[in-house]
């Protein structure tokens, strides 16, 4: 395939009636192989149900539409911030060690004693960041695409981020999501997911997938078993989530490519096809009225679909904050993606702020030299300017880390090394840098953390409870306030 062919990616453009009006679909490009017919029932903006069905019964007994519930209300306005956990002192530190000698504990740790840990870079990068949220303020709509590891993929630090900044903002809807969780401790806030068990999963080092490199954004999951299924749903609770509009699907076209069948709600299913003669990132933009939604999609059972995510979205001003993780991945996993694939899809995103929250992984390995890392790093960063020329960007060090050692906990001593590496690499592309490891205390805090009432670090000293995630969000929108304010 072309360069120039490549840049035109499939694309659909369903629109889904409203006020009991047929439905119209428009095509977004030349679909030259498609000879399948589209329809798609009209929806009801007046009458606003949900399928009743739970997804444990789903699981069990396969899907069913025929008993609905009333929709969720709209969500409170103006919109809530979300809450912050209080934090103390709780239990003596024990004693920490740097290679092999005690060393004083981190005397400053609690959230509230840090002083803020700004963004840092070149000025002019750092005005960037600040510009997007001052758009944002000037009711502008502004995207913020994540990439990361574990951190990352259990939308945690990310979601507090989402929540605040559209409670500030707007909320114009979730975001990017893969609707098949990777594995148990995948998740996504303010969005309700079901799956089944039998998708085929793939991410670089996954070793029962297909193991190439058609990953887009670093993942997908495929099947070619009509009796597997998967749904998203918009939150029945919470103030953040309550809405999408737009839906984009993002699937692999391919040779011998299968037909998706996409459902919104309790309407008749519509068919994508995913059949193509070369392989290219296919989108597929479903619109239909603002309200609570189910998205509920299955493989038609005539040839394999392999799905890369899905994007819940809508219309007006606010900011989209992107959560794109994988655990135990590096920043290095990009160079096996797909360079043309990968670009028109974010490029479809059109990200404002791209960030890149790698690091802990990478001091995990000793044999990572300090000379391949910033190679490697290099190497990325690259791929990522090819694809996004003048972009904001921030690339997010690696948490503190510990370990058990003797009577106490010992630092993890890699952990500066590759932040270094970072400060250093991120301004040679447009990039700045958040320190994280600053950001939480500086060495030996991961271990503080540990100790704090309620813990602020999990047991593993490598990630943080559900509060600390929040305190280390809040810690990272003090930098980008930061930056929105004294970088014009």
């Amino acid at each position: 395939m072309t360069s120039e062919n490549r840049k035109q990616h499939k694309g659909l453009h369903i629109k889904l009636g409203m006020h009991n009006q047929r439905a119209i679909i428009l095509f977004s490009c030349v679909f030259p192989l498609l000879s399948a017919s589209f329809w798609v029932a009209a929806l009801d903006e007046d009458t606003k149900t949900l399928p009743a069905q739970k997804c444990k019964v789903a699981l069990e007994e396969g899907l069913q539409y025929e008993d609905s519930i009333v929709a969720p209300s709209a969500a409170p306005n103006p919109l809530p911030f979300p809450d912050i956990p209080i934090v103390d002192k709780g239990k003596r530190l024990p004693p920490i060690y740097r290679e092999g000698d005690r060393v004083r504990a981190p005397r400053a740790y609690l959230p509230y004693d840090l002083s803020m840990q700004p963004l840092e870079g070149n000025p002019e990068d750092i005005s960037a960041v600040g510009e997007a949220l001052r758009k944002a303020e000037q009711g502008q709509r502004i995207r913020m695409t994540f990439f990361g590891a574990s951190h990352t993929g259990g939308d945690y630090w990310t979601g507090h981020i989402r929540r605040v900044l559209q409670a500030r903002y707007g909320d114009i809807g979730h975001g990017f999501t893969m609707p098949v969780p990777l594995y148990r401790s995948a998740r996504a806030n303010d969005i309700n997911l079901c799956s089944t068990s039998g998708w085929v999963k793939d991410y670089v080092g996954y070793q029962d997938g297909h193991d190439d490199e058609y990953l887009a954004f670093g993942m997908s999951v495929s099947s070619d078993d009509p009796e597997e299924f998967a749904w998203l749903e918009t939150t029945h609770q919470n103030p953040i989530g309550r809405n999408a509009t737009f839906l984009d699907v993002y699937t692999l076209a391919q040779p011998d490519g299968g037909t998706l069948l996409a459902q919104i709600d309790q309407q008749q299913p519509f068919i994508i096809p995913t059949i193509s003669d070369e392989y290219d990132l296919q989108q597929t933009k479903i619109e239909t009225f603002e309200g609570p939604h189910r998205l509920t999609i299955r493989p038609a059972g005539d040839g394999e679909v392999r799905l890369f995510g899905i994007s819940v979205e809508n219309p007006g001003p606010g900011i989209l904050v992107d959560s794109i993780g994988i655990r135990g991945r590096e920043a290095r996993t990009w160079l096996r993606w797909d360079e043309d694939i990968f670009t028109q899809g974010i490029q479809s995103l059109a990200p404002d702020v791209v960030v890149l929250a790698y690091g802990t992984n990478e001091a995990n390995f000793v044999d990572n030299t300090r000379e391949n890392y910033t190679k490697q790093l290099t190497n990325v960063l690259e791929k990522m300017r090819r694809a996004l020329p003048d972009k904001a960007c921030i690339l997010v060090g690696p948490s503190d880390r510990g370990k058990k050692y003797k009577k106490g906990y010992a630092i993890w001593e890699r952990t500066v090394m590759v932040a270094e590496v970072q400060r250093e690499v991120a301004p040679n592309f447009g990039c700045v840098f958040w320190d994280w490891q600053q950001a939480q205390g500086g060495e030996g805090s991961m271990i503080a953390w540990l100790y704090t009432d309620p813990p602020l670090a999990a047991k593993d000293l490598i990630h943080h409870t559900s509060a600390g995630y929040i305190h280390i969000a809040e810690r990272f929108i003090e930098a980008l306030d930061d930056a929105k304010e004294n970088y014009k």
